[in-house]
This record gives C-alpha cells, structure tokens and sequence, in this order.
C-alpha cells in the first residue's frame, strides 16, 4: 500500500514524518525495532528501508498511519487489497504481521503479495539491499540497518548467500 501510494503520487519518498507516540501501538516488547521515537523526524523512504531491511514494527505503524491516517483503516485497507489480489487464505490484524489469532495468510498469498510487491521500483531497490545507513536524525545519529534475509547477505547469518537472490524478507510469525 505504501508502494502504491508512491507511485499514484499520494506520498513521495522524500516526505517527512514526525514519529507519533502511537508509533508503538499493539507491539511486543520483543519484537524487530530500529528504535524510532515519538518525536522523532524521518523520510518515507527511511522508514521504508528501516521497515524492509531489520523488520521495525514500529515503522510498519508509522507508515500505516502516513497513508491512511490511522492503523484499523490501513489494516482494513490491506485486507481489501488482499481480495484484490485474490488472496483468498489471507487476513489481517495489523500493519507489522505479529502474531494475532486471527491474522493469517498462506505460502501462495504470500507470493501473490510478493509478486505484485516486485512491481514496485522502490521496494525492489529496497529488498535487494544488504546494508542501508539511515542518515541521523533530530533525535538519534545513524542507524546501519542489516538485511536479515540470509540468502542476500551474509552481514548477520554468514554461510547461506545465494548469487540468484533478487530480496524480499524473512519473518519469523
């Protein structure tokens, strides 16, 4: 959604956006961060990159929020999507894909998704990199953020890089 929203021209990648304190809403204390803070100011396209490369959950809320203003109408909005895709195996609970009871999807929605995902020029540039700086902002200096897909890079799991990778992520729910 947020892709699509680049490419209609409803959001530019260049767009700054000052993280709400919602940016946490429904997030386990475990789960992926790039450690984004209420107050903090950031472009799509970084939040993007933190989102795609280490998993931030919180930037999954962030940019829910950007698109559609607030988290249940983006969700509701992915679901709709979903259908249009023909993705019949497949709801959504929320933006970041922790687990909920009844949020699921199945390995040929997953690729549907994925699929349509790759016709997007900015996520494939993003889900083809191995490692992003993410300039410093008002509130923190550099983040290096790692791509966790093992078969990309080698920067976290060594040993399993495979030349064909093209991207995508990994996801552990």
């Amino acid at each position: 959604l947020v892709s699509e929203a680049i490419d209609r021209g409803e959001l530019s990648q260049d767009q700054m956006i000052t993280v709400s304190s919602t940016s946490q809403f429904d997030l386990s204390a475990d789960g992926s961060t790039a450690n984004l803070k209420p107050g903090e100011v950031i472009s799509v396209k970084d939040l993007m990159y933190c989102l795609l490369l280490p998993s931030a959950n919180e930037a999954a809320n962030i940019l829910a929020m950007t698109v559609c203003g607030d988290i249940p109408t983006f969700v509701e909005r992915m679901n709709q999507r979903a259908q249009e895709l023909g993705m019949t195996g497949t709801h959504f609970m929320n933006p970041h894909g922790l687990h909920n009871s009844e949020h699921y999807s199945t390995a040929w929605d997953i690729y549907r998704m994925a699929k349509e995902a790759m016709t997007h020029a900015a996520f494939r540039e993003i889900v083809s990199t191995a490692r992003y700086v993410v300039p410093a902002t008002n509130m923190s200096g550099e983040r290096v953020l790692l791509n966790t897909n093992a078969l990309l890079t080698s920067a976290k799991f060594p040993g399993y890089t495979f030349s064909g990778t093209i991207g995508i992520k990994t996801g552990s729910t």
